[in-house]
């Protein structure tokens, strides 16, 4: 009895060593799967936590993206006005500011009238002018001396008897006719002309009357020769 009752505890070790041996790799295979299942729900969880996270930036940023659109466009628009108010301005002020010649007008109108000279008589001018012609029909030639200092009864033009007065000078010892400063001095004007080198040309308009100046050097050296042409009233 006792031989039966050792090998019947012998067996059942037996069965239960077998059995340990046999569900140990399940147990183990099923603590790794529950491992690795924890560890995707926790992966998952974290991916689809990521997922939303980034969907709401992508949000905030397509708005923040349409109101910079909005932005860009209101600026483009205003930009476009700015440039347009511009060019109105600029076109008003190219309207209404005078250039060139008729800058030089204004100016001279200006002028007077800071001298005293009353506005009617400058815009009685203005009517009484009109085009003039130009003609080489008659001229006066003079030859006078060209002035280096010192002043001589020759040194000075007189034509049209004396109501245009023309002089010249030359600094001293300067031989350059280039350096060579031309007075042309009407009666009737307020303040000489100075003209600069030789040969000098200016026209003199009076009333429709142009009168044409030339001073250039005279062959005969120290003096220059002052021609002046007339055209008549049309």
């Amino acid at each position: 009895m006792a031989y039966g009752s050792r090998i019947r505890r012998e067996r059942s070790q037996r069965r239960r060593r077998l059995l340990w041996r046999v569900t140990m790799p399940l147990v183990i295979a099923a603590a790794l799967f529950a491992l690795g299942y924890s560890a995707y729900q926790s992966g998952t969880m974290l991916a689809e936590a990521r997922v939303r996270e980034l969907s709401h930036r992508i949000d905030d940023l397509s708005g923040q993206l349409g109101s910079s659109r909005a932005e860009n466009e209101r600026m483009r628009s205003a930009v476009a006005e700015a440039k347009q108010a511009v060019q109105e301005v600029q076109g008003r002020y190219d309207n209404d500011v005078p250039k060139g010649e008729l800058a030089e007008l204004v100016g001279v109108a200006r002028e007077r009238l800071a001298r005293g000279v009353p506005p009617a008589r400058l815009a009685q001018v203005l009517r009484e002018a009109s085009v003039t012609r130009a003609c080489d029909t008659r001229s006066v030639r003079k030859r006078f001396e060209i002035t280096s200092g010192k002043r001589t009864p020759d040194d000075t033009a007189g034509l049209l008897d004396g109501l245009v007065q023309v002089t010249a000078a030359m600094p001293n010892g300067a031989t350059d006719p280039a350096r060579t400063v031309v007075t042309v001095d009407p009666a009737w004007a307020s303040e000489p002309m100075k003209l600069t080198g030789l040969p000098a040309r200016q026209d003199i308009v009076v009333n429709n009357l142009t009168l044409h100046l030339v001073v250039e050097p005279s062959p005969l050296a120290g003096y220059a020769m002052a021609t002046l042409s007339m055209c008549g009233r049309s």
